[in-house]
């Protein structure tokens, strides 16, 4: 039910947005055929945006690195996530945001799911990868408030199961990640 909200979220803000043709500023018509915008003065059909983001667990010596946000209200553990930029790919941007936030350089990248999150119209791509060398944690303090190198025994999960991110924990918890 969450997500069928935040999708419902999702596409309103969309269709809000969506109102005239970027290119010959004519007004949109609902797509007959598929979920579009379409313009019928010039054609273009314009299509739900959706932002691509990775979520990565980083494990080193049997530890997941657990990461809390600054300057949000959301307290819980999380873990290092990122949006992917133009020309970049879901590998490089893993690569990218963990040395950005936590100064770690990562191997063996392994996909693990993905969810929408219509919240912020994000599409979240998970991952598992392994620290590549020294594990010294060099937070970014205007992102990270903390992060750490937790066991499986000192993972304390988010409050509730929805999210990819407390999936993944929660894998890792049960033993069920390298």
């Amino acid at each position: 039910e969450m997500f069928a909200a935040y999708t419902a979220n999702h596409l309103a803000a969309w269709y809000r947005d969506n109102r005239y043709c970027g290119r010959c500023a004519g007004a949109l018509e609902t797509g007959k055929a598929e979920r579009s915008m379409v313009c019928p003065r010039c054609g273009r059909v314009i299509y739900p945006r959706l932002n691509p983001a990775v979520i990565v667990g980083v494990i080193s010596r049997g530890r997941i690195l657990l990461t809390r946000y600054a300057n949000r209200p959301f307290r819980h553990y999380a873990l290092i996530a990122g949006f992917v930029e133009i020309g970049e790919s879901l590998e490089d941007t893993i690569r990218r945001e963990v040395m950005e936030e936590v100064g770690l350089k990562v191997r063996d990248i392994r996909y693990y799911g993905s969810q929408p999150w219509g919240v912020s119209g994000d599409i979240l791509s998970g991952f598992v990868c392994c620290a590549d060398g020294d594990d010294t944690i060099r937070r970014e303090t205007r992102e990270l408030s903390f992060a750490g190198w937790f066991t499986p025994e000192e993972v304390v999960l988010q409050p509730d199961a929805l999210s990819l991110t407390n999936d993944i924990m929660t894998a890792f918890k049960e033993g069920r990640l390298k």
